[in-house]
């Protein structure tokens, strides 16, 4: 992401349950949290490092095939490693709006063609939750038809009218883009250096969102709890074609696995539960015995059916219809047992 002299440090990420919103006319949501409680439980699985790079138009037309090829190997030959793309940057006037980077689609195409997981990031001017928002919207349709592996972060650095602006302010703004990315199906997530993350932003308010931390120092540290931390903008990794000018990053969190299971950012939606719904009628398919004969003539009366065996499984029937039987089972101390009919 792009770097202000004053962002030394850079960004680490994780994610937990957000309380949304109480205001805000296009990104409140009230279902948000439980919609994705189930996404953010698979991020504190414990998982090998990942290592990656993210780049811009600054890099030039990338070479993907190289790339590729390099983000295995510095993987140890057993994970593609990832990219993380800009789509650009909200408009400079502050009131929102994407400008999008000249290299998007190329590399979003470059690493559909070549293997490489792929995640998006765009840059912050916004000065309002509404130009946030207005932003964001923009994002979801310059990236909508394509799968990604990894969070769509919204990267908030040290522009003027964020080192003034407060605080609560830019903690609004970004919870404002991040509830849009939500609402359109995606893993939303913010990048921050450290420094901005614990000064300019009411950290524990963004509990419920993974965090992409900028911060170049020997070791990563646990004040700022991240999924993704950036802690190289001289190529660290080696990557060749970019001499020293590549940001590199470490992802400890397995975020294909939990794009893929939850059906998030492009991917499929997972099947419906196996159990269906009332509204739906389901149909059951009751099994009742073993139990004597008289008592098997005495349940299949109530079933209306024609005894002919000792241990009956039912075809289909409400959940009504197979509540008479399970009575009558119980009455006569008789095994019940039933499994939802397919279909």
């Amino acid at each position: 992401p792009i770097k202000s002299s004053a962002a030394s440090d850079v960004y680490k990420r994780q994610r937990q349950g957000w309380t949304p919103p109480t205001s805000g006319p296009r990104w409140q949501n009230s279902n948000l949290t439980t919609r994705w409680a189930s996404a953010r439980s698979e991020r504190n699985k414990p998982m090998s490092k990942i290592y990656g790079i993210d780049v811009s138009h600054h890099q030039g037309a990338i070479d993907w095939a190289t790339v590729a090829a390099e983000l295995r190997r510095v993987n140890g030959g057993t994970s593609p490693g990832f990219a993380i793309l800009r789509a650009g940057y909200s408009a400079r006037h502050g009131k929102g709006g994407l400008y999008m980077d000249g290299q998007l689609l190329r590399n979003i195409k470059g690493c559909e063609q070549y293997g490489v997981p792929m995640g998006i990031y765009f840059y912050c001017y916004d000065q309002s939750a509404d130009a946030a928002a207005t932003t964001a919207e923009q994002v979801v349709k310059a990236i909508s038809g394509h799968k990604f592996d990894y969070p769509i972060y919204y990267d908030v650095e040290y522009e003027p009218f964020n080192k003034v602006c407060g605080k609560a302010t830019n903690t609004t703004i970004i919870k404002s883009a991040l509830g849009v990315l939500e609402q359109a199906g995606y893993y939303a997530a913010v990048y921050c250096s450290r420094d901005f993350f614990l000064n300019y932003t009411n950290l524990s308010a963004l509990s419920g969102f993974d965090k992409w931390e900028a911060a170049y120092t020997a070791t990563d540290t646990a004040t700022v709890k991240n999924g993704l931390w950036q802690y190289s903008s001289t190529n660290a990794l080696g990557i060749k074609g970019f001499g020293a000018k590549l940001d590199c990053d470490v992802s400890y969190v397995d975020y294909p696995a939990i794009m893929h299971a939850k059906g998030l950012n492009g991917y499929p939606k997972p099947s419906a539960e196996t159990k269906p719904t009332e509204s739906a009628t389901p149909l059951q398919c009751p099994t009742i015995g073993p139990m004597s004969k008289g008592d098997f003539d005495t349940i299949l009366a109530a079933a209306g059916h024609v005894p002919t065996a000792y241990t009956v499984t039912f075809p289909p029937m409400t959940t009504a219809a197979a509540s008479v039987l399970q009575q009558k089972a119980h009455g006569l101390s008789v095994g019940y047992s039933s499994m939802w009919a397919e279909g």
